[in-house]
C-alpha cells in the first residue's frame, strides 16, 4: 500500500500522463469510460426494477454499478469525474491549467458520446422492457426537474465521494486491492442518489431517445450545472485539500 506522500505522488504522475497522451488516444478512452459506466447502469436498472425488495434492489444494484467504475479503473479508461482529482499536477506545477483544462473538456465530450452510443445500442437491441424504461425515465425526470441548487450542491458531493474512493483505490498496490477499495465508496455515491455528470449522460439520453417527457433544455442545465458541480467536488475540494495536506504535513 502506498503511503501518503507516493499517493500524491502517483496522481501528479497520473495527471502528466494524461497530458502527454495522443488525442486520438485520449478521445477513444473517454468514449470507452462513457460505455463502461453505461454497463454499469444497465445492471443497475435490472435489479433495481426487477427485485421484489426495493430496499435490496437499490443495494444490489449499486454494487453492480461499480462494474463500470472497475473496469475504467483496471483498463486505464478517461472519466472526466476522477480526471479532476489529477488537477493535483497542477496544483504541484507540473503542467498548465490551460493544458490540463483542454484534457478534461475532450474527456467530458468522449464520455458522452460513450453514453450515447450505449443509449442506441440498448435501445437497437432492446434489452430494456418496459418496466425498465419506466425506472429510467422516472430517473430521468427527477434529475431533470430537481431545483438548480440542490442539483448544484449534489454534484459536488457526488465527486468528493468518487474521488475519496479513486484515491483509495490508487493507494492500492494490487489488483484486489485497487476494486475492494473503490467498489464501496462507488457504492455509497450509488445509494446516494447525488448527481454524476458521466451517469446521468447515459440515464437521460437512454430516456430522452426513448421518449421521455423530458425537454432538451432540462438536459442541458442538467449537464452544465452537474459537471461544474462535480468539477468543484473533485478537483477543488479533494484535490485541493490534498494538496495542502501534502504541503502542510511535510511528508517530504
Amino acid at each position: 500500500m502506498k503511503n501518503f506522500d507516493e499517493m500524491v505522488d502517483y496522481i501528479v504522475d497520473v495527471g502528466q500522463c494524461k497530458t502527454q497522451k495522443k488525442f486520438r488516444a485520449l478521445v477513444i478512452q473517454g468514449i470507452l469510460a462513457g460505455m463502461f459506466i453505461a454497463m454499469g447502469a444497465i445492471g443497475y436498472f435490472n435489479l433495481v426494477t426487477y427485485t421484489a425488495d426495493p430496499g435490496l434492489g437499490k443495494f444490489l444494484g449499486a454494487l453492480i454499478f461499480t462494474t463500470g467504475i472497475i473496469a475504467i479503473l483496471l483498463l486505464g479508461s478517461e472519466l472526466f469525474t476522477s480526471n479532476c482529482l489529477a488537477i493535483l499536477c497542477v496544483y504541484k506545477k507540473h503542467v498548465k491549467l490551460a493544458s490540463f483544462l483542454k484534457i478534461l473538456i475532450t474527456v467530458l465530450l468522449a464520455n458522452l458520446v460513450g453514453a450515447i452510443i450505449m443509449s442506441l445500442l440498448s435501445t437497437g437491441a432492446g434489452i430494456f422492457t418496459e418496466p425498465m424504461l419506466e425506472t429510467v425515465f422516472k430517473t430521468a425526470l427527477k434529475k431533470t426537474t430537481m431545483p438548480v441548487g440542490q442539483m448544484f450542491i449534489s454534484a459536488i458531493l457526488c465527486n468528493i465521494i468518487v474521488c475519496a474512493g479513486v484515491m483509495m483505490a490508487y493507494s492500492a498496490n494490487t489488483v484486489t486491492g485497487k476494486i475492494m477499495a473503490i467498489w464501496f465508496p462507488i457504492a455509497v455515491f450509488v445509494l446516494s442518489g447525488t448527481e454524476h455528470i458521466v451517469a446521468n449522460m447515459f440515464y437521460l439520453t437512454m430516456a430522452f431517445i426513448n421518449g421521455a417527457g423530458i425537454t432538451v433544455t432540462g438536459i442541458l442545465i442538467s449537464f452544465v450545472v452537474v459537471t461544474i458541480g462535480n468539477f468543484i467536488g473533485g478537483s477543488i475540494v479533494i484535490a485541493g485539500a490534498n494538496y495542502y495536506l501534502d504541503k502542510d504535513l511535510n511528508f517530504k
